[in-house]
């Protein structure tokens, strides 16, 4: 399947495949939430259809066939074993192997590597021998939303394909044609999802809007110390840590940017400390360390009260 949003690279493939000049190695970049696994799937189900001068698979051959019953001798998927973990250097050797046969069904022998990032150093190294000693007629895909994390040794050698967000007014254009959710509910979650109509949908479906409303009603309760924190700290250890921050975040910034706009200071300074306040729990949550989850929501909300405190103080000398 490609998304609206997808035109111009698919495109592209289509063009390197008219002219038989598809790269042997090709890295998807993108944010979560773009279709990078749905494009590299259409990609590879185009290369192993029997129908060679296609520019989509024919979705009747069999090799089409065995395609989308995941049984394709020709095609492999290598994914962490269990989620969150790494892929392991086993696999690549095991992939190695594989790709030292010819095809048994179609022309092509493909690989998807999803995510990328998620390699040890063991499995890159392995990957770089593979990538250096290319196969005829093979095509190697790694996708992957942290790019960073990859190799500049394993990047070098990939033909790099970005799949960008699209523009707000498509993605919510397409966004209410699969939900029945209001135009507002859609606007205000494509901040947070960094533009991507599908981490979109997902939040929709999960119910993060209502989220939302909760988590600003909670926290102008602390900001009005109206609330404990430590219970409060607790309620939101059912939310995932970084989506609160992102909320927070995206909720403080309107705040600044309104104040602004009415020409009111008396507010922005506060709002910019707590603002900073949690930039810096979002660094803490990206830390390759493993982080008390409750530990670092208690002292975000004591630096935030403390902030408060501040500037209540310095207003009640000021009078």
């Amino acid at each position: 399947m490609i998304y609206p949003w997808q035109t111009l690279q698919w495109q592209q493939f289509c063009q390197q495949k008219i002219q038989q000049r598809v790269p042997h190695a090709i890295v998807l970049l993108g944010a979560e939430g773009l279709g990078k696994r749905a494009f590299a799937n259409q990609l590879v189900a185009t290369l192993l259809c029997e129908i060679n001068d296609a520019i989509e698979p024919c979705g009747q051959c069999h090799s089409c066939h065995l395609f989308l019953a995941e049984s394709h001798p020709d095609h492999i998927v290598i994914e962490p074993e269990e989620t969150g973990k790494q892929i392991k250097i086993d696999q690549i050797r095991k992939l190695k192997d594989k790709q030292e046969l010819t095809p048994t069904v179609s022309r092509w022998k493909t690989v998807i590597i999803s995510p990328a990032d998620s390699m040890n150093i063991n499995a890159n190294n392995s990957l770089l021998k593979l990538l250096e000693e290319p196969q005829p007629n093979t095509l190697l895909i790694l996708i992957t939303a942290k790019a960073e994390k990859l190799p500049i040794t394993i990047l070098s050698r990939c033909q790099k394909m970005i799949i960008p967000a699209p523009e707000k007014e498509i993605a919510s254009r397409w966004l209410q044609q699969q939900t029945s959710f209001s135009e507002p509910d859609i606007a205000q979650l494509l901040p947070l999802a960094h533009g991507a109509p599908l981490k979109v949908l997902t939040m929709l479906e999960q119910g993060v809007v209502s989220t939302i409303e909760q988590l600003k009603h909670d926290f102008d309760s602390l900001l009005n110390n109206d609330i404990n924190p430590v219970l409060l700290a607790k309620n939101w250890q059912q939310y995932d840590l970084l989506m609160i921050l992102n909320i927070l975040q995206n909720l403080i910034h309107k705040r600044i940017v309104n104040d602004q706009k009415q020409l009111s200071s008396e507010s922005t300074e506060r709002y910019w400390t707590i603002y900073d306040c949690i930039i810096t729990a979002i660094k803490l949550t990206s830390s390759p360390n493993n982080i008390n989850k409750i530990l670092l929501i208690e002292q975000f909300m004591v630096s935030v009260m403390n902030v408060n405190l501040r500037y209540n103080t310095a207003n009640n000398s000021s009078i």
